[in-house]
């Protein structure tokens, strides 16, 4: 019970990293990080995130995290959300030990 709570202390952690990645990489001066909902969508939704943003968050969040984000295809279902981009880098943090 513990492990799982916190899973889920570090994936809000992770979230709340992300979207002051995305802020910050897109310059969104109409809301903060606090105000983006972890159900945001990325790749279709309002914030209107190109391939070019793509590659500058993608460089961000190695940067950021130390891990590799992306390795072989890109995975477009790992950018639906904030919370499935966090799994996503949960899932490399834990694999990267």
């Amino acid at each position: 019970m513990a492990h799982a709570i916190l899973a889920v202390v570090h994936m809000d952690n992770t979230a709340q990293q992300l979207k002051q990645i995305v802020i910050a990489g897109l310059r969104i001066k109409d809301r903060t990080a606090a105000e983006m909902p972890d159900d945001q969508p990325l790749l279709d939704g309002d914030i209107e995130i190109d391939s070019i943003d793509v590659l500058q968050l993608i460089l961000e969040i190695e940067r950021r995290f130390g891990i590799k984000l992306v390795e072989g295809e890109f995975d477009r279902g790992a950018w639906r959300t904030i919370a499935t981009l966090a799994a996503v880098v949960d899932e490399k943090l834990a694999a990267k030990g």
